[in-house]
């Protein structure tokens, strides 16, 4: 449970490694940011331990304002590019030489982190949606090699898979763990989100002063080469079909949400519970990607394969009725995957469930990197030591043998 353990809750962190970052004698407090702010130390880190945030002053960091995107240059800049000259070729028609913000937004041009819109303009006091925001922060962190790997993904012959430009700095983003997985779901934020102060400081905090593995994981996706697949023969077109809206599902930025499964909050008389705000859990966003029309539910309006039977919505009860175990080496594209966290190997020992899309590559959405992404598991990773065996729902009845013990919106552990 290695990424887990590192993401439990950032109060949790405040009696470990945080105390070591942050100085017990702040030089002052912002007075609208108690101690029992959900991301206080990061507040304090950005805001008081270092001046990167004091964009409203010393005594108010207004948290839950959303970002303009010339105190966000400021901040990236001063971090992660101080030194950096400004390339007076660059003409910016809304931010003239004279203002401060001038060199901030100039470098955040030139580096490619925030580029102008496209009617020339940048909009300095503009707001900037979590897509934006991962991808300056992803640049500004030198992955440019790994955005390349992810905006070709491809098969194993050259052919490409169709990727979102956002993307690759979505899934990066939670590959490197960068967004706060909230108690309070409705808090959550996905690609599309304006987002907030309180989240920008999060997020520098812990690219600051918590990230270590998490960087040579982000250097797996130089290259991500998936199995070639024959669109003419029939299973294969589902498998390439399968793949294809799940590296589209991915390109949103959804978050995870406990019993989420729908890419909306629910609305008024949904059959099967409620969830504050679209995003999955892990076997959730199973059930979105494969579950066909069954049961009232419908996901398969939004792709272009109608899905297979799944009836289980739990990975547990996933595990308990897969009658034919898929073993690492039989696995297919398409293929469920079931993990148990403790190393057992055992159905009942099962609380993760993904997807498998070739060459070691997996699907899935996890709370400890706060959303839906494309992930390893390859020899030597989390995955792979704790896969307990696959279910194959492309070319397979899938009938249920087991009653479910399971409620229909049982989320899962992880």
């Amino acid at each position: 449970m290695r990424a887990r353990l590192l993401r439990l809750t950032l109060g949790a962190l405040l009696t470990g490694t945080v105390l070591a970052v942050v100085p017990a004698t702040a030089a002052f407090a912002f007075s609208d940011v108690t101690s029992s702010y959900w991301d206080y130390t990061a507040i304090q880190y950005v805001g008081s331990t270092n001046t990167w945030m004091q964009d409203y002053g010393t005594a108010t960091f207004k948290p839950t304002t959303q970002e303009q995107r010339n105190f966000l240059a400021k901040t990236l800049v001063t971090i992660w590019a101080p030194n950096e000259q400004p390339d007076t070729s660059i003409t910016i028609p809304d931010v003239p030489t004279s203002d401060p913000y001038w060199k901030y937004a100039n470098v955040s041009i030139k580096l490619g982190w925030m580029p102008k819109y496209a009617s020339g303009k940048w909009v300095p006091t503009g707001k900037i949606r979590v897509a934006g925001f991962d991808k300056a922060v992803v640049l500004a962190l030198k992955l440019q090699t790994d955005v390349a790997g992810l905006q070709n993904v491809h098969e194993d012959n050259g052919t490409t898979y169709t990727v979102n430009g956002d993307f690759p700095y979505l899934n990066l983003a939670h590959v490197l763990q960068l967004h706060f997985n909230h108690t309070s779901e409705s808090l959550d934020i996905d690609g599309n989100t304006l987002i907030a102060r309180d989240e920008v400081a999060y997020s520098i905090w812990w690219a600051k002063t918590q990230m270590s593995w998490q960087l040579s994981h982000a250097s797996w996706y130089a290259d991500v080469s998936l199995p070639t697949l024959d669109t003419s023969n029939g299973t294969q077109s589902s498998q390439h079909q399968v793949t294809q809206y799940a590296i589209d599902t991915i390109g949103r930025g959804w978050p995870y949400i406990y019993a989420g499964e729908w890419n909306a909050a629910s609305p008024n008389g949904y059959c099967c519970g409620t969830q504050p705000r679209g995003g999955f859990d892990c076997s959730g966003f199973v059930w979105w990607v494969m579950k066909k029309n069954e049961s009232g539910y419908n996901s398969a309006q939004f792709r272009s394969y109608a899905g297979w039977p799944l009836p289980q919505r739990s990975s547990y009860d996933m595990a308990h009725n897969t009658t034919t175990h898929i073993t690492f080496a039989q696995l297919q594209p398409g293929d469920l995957l079931l993990f148990a966290s403790n190393g057992r190997s055992s159905w009942s020992d099962v609380d993760h469930g993904a997807l498998w899309l070739g060459n070691h590559w997996i699907a899935q959405s996890t709370g400890s990197n706060a959303g839906v992404m494309l992930d390893s598991a390859a020899p030597g990773t989390y995955y792979y030591d704790t896969f307990v065996y696959g279910r194959r729902l492309i070319g397979s009845a899938s009938a249920p043998v087991h009653v479910s013990r399971n409620v229909l919106l049982q989320g899962d552990t992880r």
